[in-house]
């Protein structure tokens, strides 16, 4: 089983990434990326009718207080976003590896196992 970060999810639905990336793969995510991806406020029609069929075939990890807690101890330890450190809290607490595109963004987050699609 992986995670999806928001951008995987955008660029899957946006045709930068193809589906057969996932295809073959066990596909999941945490609560705040459906937020993310879906709310943000110029979504294409077209983009979002994409989004929402990956979303249903999706595995949603929710919100647990374990997962809460995993956050606020990455947030506290260095400088990330609440959306990041929710993502990356899941992933851990699942242990499943993290597909994203902003490597960056999870680069020190320690034991987080992390893959970039767009770079393979």
């Amino acid at each position: 089983m992986v995670i999806l970060d928001s951008n995987v999810f955008i660029y899957l639905a946006n045709g930068t990434l193809q589906p057969h990336v996932v295809a073959d793969v066990d596909v999941a995510h945490a609560s705040i990326t459906k937020i993310e991806t879906l709310g943000f406020w110029q979504i294409r029609a077209n983009e979002l009718l994409l989004l929402e069929a990956l979303f249903s075939e999706s595995y949603n990890l929710a919100l647990t207080d374990t997962v809460v807690d995993r956050a606020v101890k990455l947030r506290q330890s260095q400088n990330i976003s609440l959306g990041d450190a929710i993502i990356a809290a899941t992933a851990l607490e699942h242990d499943y590896e993290l597909w994203t595109a902003n490597e960056e963004d999870f680069v020190k987050v320690e034991g987080l196992h992390i893959y970039n699609p767009l770079s393979h």
